[in-house]
């Protein structure tokens, strides 16, 4: 299972967008009663754009990849709660493929490849780990004394 770094759960993100919200808003309504009343639509806005961003940002955070490697078979499921995408290949000829960008910053690109379709996997990973993970693959999909029965 690849997943990314959660360092903040659901309840700590909405109870750091709470005391944002109460302190936009506060501050909001404190102009308002002394008569600049323009700067609450604006603090409302504010604590909704805020709002749609820790969303996001929480949700993306629960992404799950799971990597499932066989005697046949080579499965990549991706998803949140449940798998919404499935690529499957013949374990015989899934190629992992690590793409380094040309551009120095870029990060690189780990797929699992086969007969010219490819599955990306661990965007979220950074440049250590992602390497990491496409070493391991390597070794799993390409040994072949990996599932004897005698093992």
């Amino acid at each position: 299972m690849i997943r990314p770094h959660c360092s903040l759960s659901w309840r700590g993100a909405l109870k750091v967008y709470l005391v944002i919200a109460a302190c936009c808003l506060g501050i909001g309504l404190a102009f308002a009663m002394h008569g600049f009343w323009p700067v609450l639509p604006f603090a409302g806005l504010e604590v909704v754009v805020l709002g749609v961003a820790c969303y996001l940002c929480v949700s993306r955070s629960q992404i799950r990849e799971v990597v499932t490697v066989n005697a046949d078979i080579v499965t990549v499921e991706k998803g949140r709660r449940q798998p919404r995408e499935h690529w499957e290949c013949p374990r015989a000829w899934a190629r992992v493929i690590l793409e380094h960008s040309s551009i120095t910053w870029y990060p690189s690109r780990l797929a699992v490849a086969f007969q010219g379709r490819q599955v990306e996997i661990g965007r979220f990973l950074n440049e250590q780990e992602r390497c990491e993970l496409a070493e391991d693959l390597e070794g799993v999909i390409c040994r072949s004394d990996w599932f004897r029965e005698d093992r």
